[in-house]
């Protein structure tokens, strides 16, 4: 059997380490220093930017890259490393082939893009700003907008399947906090775990209604920074075992 970890680093920040490479998706903070730590491995760093937002991208992760294979980037981040031959920088909806990574951007509902990724025998999905925005107090043609903008790009998510979902369930959307994460739901299929990120707020507890809809989901839903989750699982997709963590 093999293993996978993953690491809450701050808000939408994640590492993923698989068998063979370490992932980082939207670095801002690590208070926990779980990065600096996993640095300390010998399986190479690849890092993955989906926006420009400050609360998504760190500069500092260029202090990473004598132990960094890759920095796959949104086209418009403004990362500068001085070993350019690890940059890949995406437009949304391209898809690139390193190694044994597949790796696609989709689009978002803000800025940049979200990541679906391809790599020792497990898909992963990082929305980054890709939600369901919808803020009480805007206009309605406003927040009619955000619907069409997220309509849309579900549309190119539709019949996706992923084994690990990560997803923004903002606190201060209030009544609309969920609506995002159930139209993703309802159009991509989370084999293992869904695990909410982006709170601006309260840890994010599943609604009756939620529950309800999806209560069949897998969750895992970090309280803070440095909360880590170990799964185990065959060499074959889909032969996941039993000894979760």
């Amino acid at each position: 059997m093999a293993a996978i970890q993953l690491f809450f680093l701050h808000h939408s920040g994640f590492a993923v380490e698989t068998p063979s490479k370490i992932l980082v998706f939207d670095y801002w903070r690590d208070p926990a220093g779980v990065v600096s730590q996993l640095e300390k491995t010998r399986k190479p760093l690849w890092f993955f930017v989906s926006h420009r937002h400050e609360d998504h991208f760190n500069p500092q992760i260029a202090a990473f890259q004598q132990k960094t294979a890759h920095y796959i980037v949104n086209e418009e981040v403004p990362l500068a490393i001085s070993a350019s031959e690890k940059m890949q920088r995406l437009r949304v909806y391209d898809t690139i082939v390193i190694d044994d990574v597949t790796i696609t951007q989709y689009g978002s509902t803000d800025e940049g893009g979200s990541f679906y990724v391809r790599t020792d025998g497990i898909q992963l999905f990082h929305a980054g700003d890709l939600n369901r925005w919808h803020w009480n107090g805007d206009t309605g043609q406003n927040n009619d907008r955000a619907k069409e903008n997220f309509i849309r790009e579900m549309q190119h998510l539709s019949g996706l399947t992923t084994d690990f979902a990560f997803f923004p369930v903002d606190a201060r959307l209030e009544s609309a906090r969920e609506w995002g994460v159930s139209g993703f739901l309802q159009v991509v299929k989370v084999r293992k775990a869904l695990i909410p990120m982006h709170y601006f707020g309260s840890v994010w507890q599943p609604s009756a209604t939620f529950v309800r809809q999806y209560g069949h989901i897998p969750l895992w839903i970090p309280k803070q920074a440095g909360d880590t989750r170990r799964w185990l699982y065959g060499e074959a997709e889909n032969k996941w075992g039993k000894g979760e963590k």
